[in-house]
């Protein structure tokens, strides 16, 4: 507001909060200052001038009554109304945790019971008179099919859980808003088992785990999905596609290796997988009705 002039001298122990919210409600333009010992009004010279003047001596009389109704801030949003809007997303999230701390705290007997593969010799395995140099195929045919899927649940220390739990809350929420809970569920399930059963044919015998697989997966399906049928939910700048490609040729080139080794069969055939479902899910959606 420019051009203002002073229209109202207003005491400094009067209220004039009320007022100005009453004025501002009815598109009234008024400015509010304080100088030398008392309140004044300030509005443009036209004819809001006199409405102003007219309403403060109601309020002043008390002819006109104003209460501020106080609106109650909203509640932040628990845990519990995280759950209700990403059930999916929170307990691949907190499944990933406790296999993160099964293998920070070495509590070897269930790491066992996660693995696909690898060296065993939980209970569950000595009772069956399994060896403790364990092949996939070997827990399958004692029917341990939760061990196709469980591994992405394995962690191994604190930049492998950080790094995927960022990934997967990012990209999880935006499926799961997108397509539901159920479809993220089916998503994660058939990348997941896809790229541990390449991983564990790629490196028999070899104990692997982590969500990096399903990420990759997530990742090629945000990408894929976008292309055939657009969704803002979906949508993530290209410098994060050419980030996942970069990485996952170093991961391939061996030059990380003095870190960690990397599962990197499980990141390719993840992504691949992920492209691959994403086709179907990106048609079907297309030709679904809109809501």
């Amino acid at each position: 507001m420019s051009n203002l002039k002073p229209v109202i001298e207003a005491p400094l122990t009067q209220n004039l909060k009320p007022l100005s919210v009453y004025w501002a409600e009815r598109g009234l333009p008024h400015r509010i200052v304080e100088k030398s010992g008392q309140q004044l009004v300030l509005a443009p010279d036209n004819q809001s001038i006199e409405t102003l003047r007219e309403t403060y001596r109601a309020f002043s009389s008390g002819e006109l009554e104003i209460t501020l109704v106080k609106q109650e801030q909203a509640a932040r949003p628990g845990l519990l109304s995280y759950f209700s809007k990403y059930p999916v997303t929170l307990t691949l999230f907190f499944l990933s945790v406790g296999g993160f701390f099964a293998t920070y705290f070495n509590l070897q007997p269930i790491v066992d019971l996660l693995v696909i593969q690898g060296t065993d010799t939980g209970a569950l395995s000595q009772r069956l008179d399994l060896p403790a140099r364990i092949s996939t195929e070997e827990y399958l045919a004692h029917g341990q099919y939760w061990r196709l899927l469980t591994p992405i649940f394995l962690h191994f220390g604190w930049v492998h859980i950080t790094f995927n739990m960022l990934w997967l809350w990012e990209l999880g929420r935006r499926i799961e808003i997108q397509g539901g809970s159920l479809h993220l569920l089916s998503v994660v399930c058939f990348i997941g088992i896809a790229s541990n059963l390449y991983q564990a044919e790629s490196t028999p015998l070899a104990t692997f785990g982590g969500m990096s697989g399903v990420i990759y997966g997530l990742l090629g399906y945000c990408a894929v999905f976008t292309l055939i049928n657009p969704q803002r939910a979906l949508q993530l700048p290209m410098g994060i596609y050419v980030l996942m490609l970069l990485s996952l040729a170093i991961g391939f080139s061996g030059m990380l290796d003095f870190v960690a080794r990397m599962a990197n069969v499980a990141h390719l055939s993840g992504l691949i997988f992920g492209v691959v479902i994403a086709v179907p899910s990106a048609l079907l959606s297309r030709m679904a009705p809109a809501k």
